[in-house]
């Protein structure tokens, strides 16, 4: 395995296990320091909730550092995470580097490490501890069924752009929304067809929202969002890019909205959602009435 791995990417050289062997052990203690420390930081980092792709790169750089290398990378290839490739510096692959991005799991180095120079592993242990760690937050943060943010996280969120907005000044306006025929799709399709109903409105939210606004899932079938420097008079335009966005086989799913304006109408959490929420319920009750005119 060393040998097919030594001529990888410009010459990277995976650190692969070695036997256990006094010898080693004793060769070894040159680089225990900097393993030690290198480790020590991947550890407090993870302890500490840091970004798991952040953290990989920073080991990356600080393994370059702490053995004056030339270059390093990472292959991880695990179930649920993917084959995915770091390299040292965030430096991209070239054609040169083909090899590297087709090798198996490991770590990879240049110049190469003596296989008893390193621990066994425990770098590319720790990365693949912090990518699960950064999926695992992710889960925690979202709805399984949309991928849009869920009710407690959409509370901190909301909690957050007031404060911003009480501090700074910055404006931003929350929209709740609200299936029409949920209950009418789960009838006459089943629970099936209502959650491809609640994924295409999560995806046409995911399409049609700027860099920086926020939608979440809040309830069954309850929609929220938060959008930075949008005027009231915009957000028509934004639930029509919403209910038009291309691409969906399904028809777009009727919906009721209100809205509120922090801090121009309130700057405190219950009250601006309440204002929202009542909104929502009297266009909720025109388009029944609406509804119900057209029928009659």
């Amino acid at each position: 395995m060393t040998e097919h791995q030594s001529g990888l990417g410009r010459g990277l050289a995976a650190i692969l296990p070695a036997d256990d062997d006094d010898d080693e052990d004793a060769a070894a203690a040159d680089g225990a320091g900097g393993m030690s420390r290198l480790s020590g930081m991947l550890a407090a980092e993870l302890a500490q909730n840091e970004s798991g792709l952040a953290l990989i790169y920073r080991a990356l750089d600080a393994l370059v550092a702490e053995f004056d290398l030339e270059d390093a990378a990472i292959v991880v290839d695990e179930p649920g995470l993917g084959r995915q490739v770091f390299r040292a510096g965030r430096r991209p692959f070239d054609e040169d580097d083909e090899a590297l991005l087709e090798a198996p799991a490991g770590l990879y180095t240049e110049p190469p490490f003596e296989e008893h120079q390193f621990d066994r592993d425990l770098i590319v242990s720790l990365c693949v501890l912090a990518l699960r760690m950064d999926m695992l937050r992710y889960d925690s943060w979202h709805d399984p069924l949309t991928a849009l943010f869920d009710r407690r996280s959409f509370d901190r969120l909301l909690e957050m752009a007031i404060a911003r907005s009480n501090r700074y000044g910055w404006p931003f306006t929350l929209v709740i929304l609200d299936l029409d025929g949920l209950k009418a799709v789960n009838d006459t399709g089943g629970h099936a067809a209502g959650d491809q109903v609640l994924r295409d409105l999560g995806d046409r939210f995911s399409r049609a929202l700027r860099f920086g606004d926020n939608a979440a899932r809040i309830g069954g079938d309850e929609f929220a969002m938060i959008l930075p420097g949008t005027d009231p008079e915009g957000v028509p335009v934004l639930i029509e890019r919403i209910r038009s966005a291309a691409g969906f086989t399904t028809p777009t799913p009727e919906f009721s909205y209100g809205m509120a304006v922090c801090p121009a109408e309130a700057t405190e959490f219950d009250t601006l959602f309440q204002l929202a929420d009542g909104r929502l319920y009297d266009d909720k009750q025109r388009r029944k009435g609406a509804s119900q005119g057209a029928q009659g």
